[in-house]
């Protein structure tokens, strides 16, 4: 990987005022752990704590999908986990359009740099990014394996869905243990 335009990039993400979210965001979620590796976790977008610590999935949601990384033998530091979206929109509200087409550029520029293998797209504002046919709900696509450019993606629910919906638990666990043997299969 190219860690001077990964620099480059990064810099470029937490100067950008290409929307209104600049207005509002304390920090910039570039994303976090181990760019170089083979899978990356891309969520939707900042919550308040991500927004204040500056880092992806530290709230609650953070915790749940630690405690399911964990138990399929992923550490977080190991993995790079990111969103589609770089700054938080105001009351968790979903990304607009416009929000996610100014910051798409900075998602794809990263998985250009950073060549991951394999995503596991959390939500459905992640799975939008990558999934090529229109679909209605996660439900929909979750649980298969898609493939986008030469990357394999897999689509599960947001760990903040679990928070609402304690029974999705099982899912996304599936989810995971779906793509470790994945990349066990190699």
């Amino acid at each position: 990987m190219n860690q001077e335009l990964w620099k480059e990039l990064e810099q470029f993400a937490l100067n950008c005022k290409a929307c209104e979210l600049c207005k509002t965001r304390r920090n910039v979620v570039f994303g976090s752990g181990d760019p170089n590796s083979r899978l990356w976790l891309v969520g939707e977008a900042p919550g308040s704590n991500e927004d204040e610590q500056g880092l992806p999935f530290v709230g609650q949601a953070g915790a749940i999908l630690d405690t399911f990384l964990e138990k399929n033998g992923f550490k977080r530091h190991s993995l790079f986990i990111t969103n589609v979206i770089k700054c938080r929109p105001p009351n968790n509200a979903d990304p607009t359009e416009d929000q996610k087409s100014n910051c798409f550029p900075i998602l794809a520029a990263q998985l250009a740099i950073g060549k991951p293998k394999y995503i596991l797209a959390l939500g459905r504002h992640a799975a939008e990014a990558f999934v090529p046919k229109p679909f209605r709900s996660i439900k929909e696509i979750r649980g298969q394996v898609v493939l986008s450019g030469e990357t394999k993606v897999v689509v599960t629910y947001h760990p903040a869905a679990v928070l609402r919906n304690p029974r999705l638990g099982e899912i996304v666990e599936h989810d995971i243990q779906m793509m470790s043997r994945l990349i066990a299969g190699e």
